[in-house]
């Protein structure tokens, strides 16, 4: 039996307008609390960002957030990850000197944008990073760094996603979303290793663990649920990985695929 489900948020949970149905989840959230199933938030966004979106029941929640560097476990920090600082330097400069990109570095509480950003992109910023602050250099941020977000020309993301994890192999490890960003993150972090940490610390196994996704970096999280669930509107690779298809992010596929299961399984 399923004992936890994991689900991507941005294009798997979310619909496109960023939101969800709150009192369908709530229903939903409820009945999984009732059956001892934990819902958890698996995400590249901060775990600020996702108590935001969750903030109705933000406290019994367990959040994976930046792609598997932060594993809360209803609110306790079990683990927060660093990425190393030279390395941070070293690539953030490299991406700096690619015309048009832009950098976002995002610490366990507070999130910054590095040098001049367009409005446009500064209300993205704070969908996902509240509270984000502007630095010029990186000298001015003092809390350590979990994970930096680049956005760069769309046609070379894999070029570099591949690049970065040959040149910083061992130390930083690069995914993709699919929106045409990468995120940086501790090398051997990911949302399957924030996973695995949970399901050790409650004594469970991967074939009790249902996960949802729809980008690249959703991958190693759908490999390793014994229950895997590729969002209609997800891309191929993912597809092709998970065990199932559910509805699309706009057809709140995530939640029919669980209110399904526990009407399979939970008869009254």
């Amino acid at each position: 039996m399923i004992k936890a489900i994991a689900t991507d948020m941005d294009g798997t949970f979310l619909n496109s307008q960023s939101d969800y149905d709150h009192s369908r989840f709530l229903k939903v959230f409820q009945e999984l609390q009732a059956r001892g199933i934990q819902f958890i938030a698996a995400s590249g966004n901060p775990v600020y960002q996702l108590q935001r979106t969750f903030a109705e029941v933000k406290d019994d929640l367990v959040y994976v957030a930046e792609n598997g560097v932060e594993l809360i476990d209803h609110q306790k920090d079990v683990f927060v990850g660093q990425l190393d600082p030279q390395a941070v330097q070293s690539l953030v400069a490299e991406i700096q000197a690619i015309p048009h990109t832009k950098t976002i570095l995002s610490g366990r509480h507070q999130a910054y944008w590095l040098g001049e950003i367009p409005a446009d992109f500064q209300a993205i910023v704070e969908r996902h990073y509240p509270g984000c602050q502007p630095i010029q250099s990186l000298a001015e941020v003092n809390d350590p760094i979990a994970k930096l977000m680049f956005e760069v020309p769309k046609e070379r993301t894999e070029e570099l996603r591949q690049q970065i994890n040959r040149d910083y192999a061992g130390k930083l490890a690069a995914v993709s979303s699919g929106y045409g960003n990468l995120d940086i993150i501790v090398a051997g972090m990911d949302k399957a290793a924030g996973l695995r940490r949970y399901l050790a610390d409650h004594r469970l196994t991967p074939a009790e663990l249902m996960a949802f996704g729809d980008g690249q970096n959703d991958l190693t999280m759908l490999e390793l649920a014994g229950e895997s669930y590729a969002m209609a509107n997800g891309i191929e690779a993912v597809k092709a990985v998970a065990k199932h298809q559910a509805l699309s992010n706009d057809e709140n596929g995530v939640l029919v695929a669980i209110e399904n299961y526990l009407a399979q399984n939970y008869k009254v």
